[in-house]
């Protein structure tokens, strides 16, 4: 394997782009483990968080439970709960922190599909949340509708408008398992997950909006076999690629906003001071581990924020010797701190 870096000449995988994947794929969420909060240091601006999420999506590939399908009729039914209980009946331009009504989406009603590709459905008023039934009206032939009673199992080829498929059967489309492989030739991915989006996994952008963050990323380019992939295409962020599927989510920095509808997740990677300070007051995201990637040409003053939550933290976080023992050796100018919560 070899990578390029603003359209260099390629090179065998440098130290420091190695240690951020491996740091990332080592980083551990256990569902009832204290949460742990990170900063990573840089020498110079890179393109360091999208390196770390990536090893951390590699990783979230091994395993059977890091998938969007399991739980997916549930979080339609809350969807639902939200369209039908206040989006539907709300009457102000969708604000949800003005507002302070707990989401951070709109909920429009509407669902797409993949073997739908040209149709869209949308949510009844009939579902029925006492017996947790979800019904949409479907539209067929001209101005012709029905209503749908869908089976679970038939409900994950439905997904939120907006949102990325949670799963996909075409013949075409699923995520290569030689390309994820050839980073961890040990690890043993899942063939069921290379055709499953994951939201539990986050990539926090930065401060100046997802344009910035996607043009950073995919300044990094790796050479595997006869091809050439962007880290923007490799991390399947939303939209950043022609690819359907996406297992890393994307919180905009810039606009507060996530990218999908999800419930909050395992693991979030910040990139920059802005982000790492945002991303920590924000309430879906208090009980997500969280790492932060900040370069020490940054503004002084920003640093000294940076450095002041932290000490803020100490209240009731202790620095977690044992994971900072257990990372491979970290490369010049290249610094770690890891705290873990009392408790």
């Amino acid at each position: 394997m070899f990578v390029s870096e603003h359209n260099s000449g390629w090179i065998s995988l440098p130290p420091w782009v190695d240690f951020l994947i491996k740091f990332g794929y080592g980083w551990q969420c256990p569902p009832h483990g204290p949460r742990r909060i990170a900063l990573v240091s840089m020498p110079c601006d890179s393109a360091a968080a999208g390196l770390i999420a990536l090893g951390a999506m590699v990783r979230d590939l091994v395993l059977p439970e890091a998938n969007d399908v399991d739980g997916h009729y549930d979080k339609l039914l809350r969807y639902a709960r939200q369209y039908l209980e206040n989006c539907s009946r709300c009457d102000m331009p969708c604000d949800p922190g003005t507002k302070q009504c707990g989401y951070l989406r709109q909920a429009t009603g509407r669902l797409r599909s993949p073997l739908l590709p040209h149709q869209t459905v949308v949510i009844s008023d009939q579902t029925n949340f006492e017996v947790g039934q979800i019904k949409w009206i479907q539209r067929s032939g001209h101005n012709n509708q029905a209503l749908v009673i869908p089976f679970p199992q038939h409900a994950k080829n439905y997904h939120v408008e907006g949102d990325p498929p949670v799963i996909w059967n075409q013949p075409e489309g699923e995520l290569s398992l030689g390309v994820y492989q050839s980073f961890f030739n040990d690890a043993h991915i899942l063939p069921v997950n290379l055709h499953r989006s994951y939201s539990g996994l986050c990539l926090a952008g930065r401060a100046a909006g997802e344009v910035a963050s996607r043009a950073i990323c995919s300044s990094l380019k790796f050479a595997i076999g006869v091809g050439e992939y962007g880290l923007e295409e490799l991390l399947t962020v939303h939209g950043w690629s022609d690819g359907s599927l996406s297992r890393v989510a994307f919180f905009n920095s810039l606009t507060g906003q996530l990218d999908r509808h999800a419930a909050q997740p395992h693991l979030v990677v910040a990139d920059g001071d802005a982000s790492f300070l945002k991303v920590a007051d924000r309430h879906e995201f208090l009980q997500s581990d969280l790492v932060g990637v900040i370069h020490r040409t940054a503004e002084r003053e920003s640093l000294e924020a940076v450095g002041a939550r932290l000490t803020a933290w100490r209240q009731w976080y202790d620095f977690d010797e044992e994971m900072l023992c257990g990372l491979p050796p970290v490369p010049r100018g290249v610094s770690i701190t890891i705290l873990r919560k009392r408790g």
